[in-house]
């Protein structure tokens, strides 16, 4: 929290010579005429607008309009280019202490910085969506003792917790997109899936919350022309490959991809030979029976769950948990994967409504 507000003041400090009547009162007020709304057109020498601290952090209020915002925001919607500046700057210095003076406590003062115009800045967005940020922003579940605890409970195979990640504050990945800066994303702890393309370009983002949380999963997406689809950028298109429906299921099975849900008609046809869909065991639910029936009726290969050994089982995670390994339920799948006539006549023994 010290870093933000340091930060913060850093990049107030770069804009002040473009403020009108802009004056310092002391370390942590800022006073000028507002943006927003202009302040007094009658009298000039007026300044209404604030920024000031409010729980390690700097907020902006003009007493003129009643405008209120953050002080990042403010800058983001005065100075874009420094926005830009400024958020670059917080994932860099995220992960390190933050600059203090020899007092070990005083701010710097607001002569401190110049602000200096690059030539070349970088595509924030672009810069942002690598795995590299992601890295400053969270940590692999393999380095975090509570997330590790909660993917071995869920028998997670551990080669896979370093593909994961892990956050105890969601809201700061609200920088990764300009979409949801305005957006309530809460402070749940959370296992964070991510989702690339083929060419392994950060598509989006899946958070489970580890503890009662209302919201259960939070969604990001960073590019809504591509369809969310999970480890889509490792699977092999020569051999065999397994959908599930959620990611974590698809960490069980050789070569496999999830699709976050259950329509699993966004995956590339360019697969739809080399694919077999595994919806979950749910024979009584209506709106995963339809599903399995339209790609069924589409061509694809699809598993109907109607071996014993998985009755009352609803995913491949709780077959796990049941004492079920990997390879058996492999071969389970295999054995129940039908096409065409075979699959609708076989539906229609399994399915319970």
């Amino acid at each position: 929290m010290v870093l933000m507000l340091w930060l913060e003041r850093k990049y107030l400090s770069m804009i002040v010579s473009s403020l009108d009547m802009a004056k310092w009162k002391g370390d942590n007020t800022l006073n000028h005429r507002c943006l927003y709304c202009g302040d007094s057109s009658k009298n000039t020498f007026k300044a209404r607008g604030y920024h000031f601290t409010v729980e390690q952090s700097f907020v902006y209020k003009c007493h003129n309009c009643g405008k209120s915002t953050s002080s990042v925001n403010f800058i983001k919607d005065h100075f874009p280019v420094i926005h830009k500046e400024y958020i670059k700057e917080w994932l860099k210095e995220s992960g390190r202490k933050p600059k203090v003076h020899a007092s070990g406590h005083k701010m710097p003062s607001s002569n401190t910085f110049k602000f200096q115009p690059k030539h070349e800045l970088l595509n924030t967005d672009e810069d942002i969506m690598t795995v590299e940020n992601l890295k400053i922003l969270m940590k692999p579940c393999s380095e975090v003792p509570i997330a590790r605890e909660y993917l071995e409970t869920r028998k997670v195979p551990s080669h896979h917790y370093s593909e994961l990640w892990f956050t105890d504050r969601p809201q700061n990945l609200a920088f990764l997109d300009d979409k949801y800066k305005d957006r309530v994303l809460g402070n749940d702890p959370r296992i964070v899936i991510p989702f690339y393309s083929e060419r392994g370009e950060l598509l989006g983002l899946s958070g489970r919350a580890i503890n009662d949380s209302k919201l259960r999963y939070l969604t990001m997406r960073f590019n809504e022309d591509a369809p969310l689809i999970f480890n889509l950028n490792k699977v092999d298109k020569t051999k065999t490959i397994y959908v599930t429906e959620g990611p974590l299921d698809s960490l069980f099975l050789p070569n496999a991809i999830a699709v976050g849900g259950s329509d699993f008609k966004k995956i590339d046809t360019t697969i739809k030979e080399k694919a077999v869909l595994v919806f979950d065991n749910e024979p009584r639910n209506f709106e995963i029976l339809k599903k399995i029936e339209e790609v069924i009726d589409l061509g694809y290969k699809v598993c109907i769950w109607n071996d014993r050994r998985v009755t009352d089982l609803k995913d491949i995670n709780e077959m796990i948990l049941n004492g079920l390994t990997s390879e058996t339920i492999c071969s389970i799948i295999d054995s129940c994967t039908y096409t065409g006539l075979s699959a609708k006549l076989n539906f229609k023994e399994y399915k319970k409504i």
